[in-house]
């Protein structure tokens, strides 16, 4: 699937058997977490959604393998440690794991060109590593469920 598989995480999480199954997860996760909010976010986003129903598909396309480059240190230290389940250290590091998944964000919306974009996600910004640490016990699930 991806061409920027690196590490052992990568090259399990973004194999052609799994990304597939990866991909489906993470959508149905980021639906049930926008479920999870208020009246005007859930608004904000099924019109989103409407007048772009590819957008989610496509942005966790691209941001997928990037998301999973973010989490190979914290792989590599769950591998490290034989009684450590990857979905646990995630838990543990949970808000280590939140600024290394803001960062490949960070660096997407930085190369933006468009302002509207930039200063959407500026104001989002703020809030976002509560966001991603409230869904952690989802976005932990969904990446442990196919690594090894």
């Amino acid at each position: 699937m991806a061409e920027t598989q690196h590490g052992p995480l990568a090259q399990q999480l973004l194999d052609d058997a799994v990304f597939p199954q990866l991909l489906e997860d993470s959508k149905a996760l980021v639906a049930s977490e926008v479920e999870k909010k208020n009246m005007a976010m859930r608004t904000g986003f099924n019109m989103v959604r409407k007048a772009k129903p590819n957008l989610v598909d496509r942005a966790m396309r691209t941001l997928l393998p990037e998301f999973v480059g973010a989490l190979e240190p914290f792989y590599a230290s769950a591998q490290a440690d034989p009684d450590t389940h990857f979905r646990d250290h995630l838990m543990a590091n949970q808000t280590e794991v939140a600024d290394a998944l803001l960062a490949v964000s960070d660096r997407r919306v930085a190369d933006v060109d468009n302002r509207v974009v930039k200063s959407g996600y500026q104001r989002l910004r703020g809030r976002a590593q509560r966001e991603v640490v409230a869904a952690m016990p989802g976005i932990a699930g969904v990446m442990s469920k196919y690594a090894d």
